[in-house]
């Protein structure tokens, strides 16, 4: 993951400049596909574009219009590869494209429809629910709901993963030091280096580990 601090808490919002007049992107990865972080100033626009891929938008921050949907923060839209579609910034916006230049991505939700990303999870007592939403192949993209008390094993993977807290609060271990993760802040999780995630409340986040 580049452009972004590992291992600390971030806001992605202040993680790219909003300017006057001006769309900003930010490569996150090394790859050509995977991830971008955008900014979009109040009235600016992309215009109407298709890509020969899926592309997933979930957005961090302001209002946006993609086609006719309005989509707010942590809310997300996928399009279909070939699919036109514009976007527009109705505020000062911040927002992840998801993407993949081989394959198809998404294939887990219906394409051109507004999600609110807290709704699609829902909370088990006394567990924790996983809910995949891409295909097997490509950057791995996942919804958790931790119930309170409940959390995961100090584990590694074998990317950095970029993790974004939808509701409640957790604590989470980066290798020897621990963080307050709320709603609203996210965080990167560094390859190969033990991490996990523990519910002080009940929790839900979304997992985004590119390939």
């Amino acid at each position: 993951m580049i452009n972004l601090e590992i291992g600390k808490i971030i806001d992605l919002r202040k993680c790219i400049s909003i300017k006057k007049g001006q769309t900003i992107s930010k490569r996150l990865t090394n790859r050509e596909d995977g991830l971008r972080l955008f900014s979009m100033y109040n009235g600016t626009d992309i215009s109407q574009e298709a890509y020969g891929t899926t592309r997933a938008y979930i957005c961090i921050m302001g209002n946006l219009k993609f086609k006719d949907k309005i989509l707010k923060e942590n809310e997300m839209i996928a399009f279909e590869k070939d699919e036109y579609f514009e976007i527009v910034a109705n505020s000062n916006s911040v927002f992840l494209e998801i993407f993949e230049n081989k394959g198809d991505i998404m294939i887990n939700l219906e394409k051109g429809k507004v999600l609110d990303l807290k709704s699609l999870i829902d909370y088990e007592d006394g567990g924790i629910s996983n809910l995949d939403l891409n295909s097997e192949n490509g950057t791995k993209i996942m919804l958790m709901a931790f119930d309170k008390g409940e959390g995961l094993s100090p584990h590694k993977a074998p990317a950095d993963a970029l993790i974004l807290a939808l509701q409640g609060e957790a604590e989470v271990l980066v290798g020897e030091e621990t963080f307050e993760l709320k709603e609203g802040q996210q965080i990167v999780f560094p390859k190969d280096v033990l991490h996990n995630v523990s519910a002080k409340t009940k929790f839900k986040m979304l997992l985004i580990l590119p390939k």
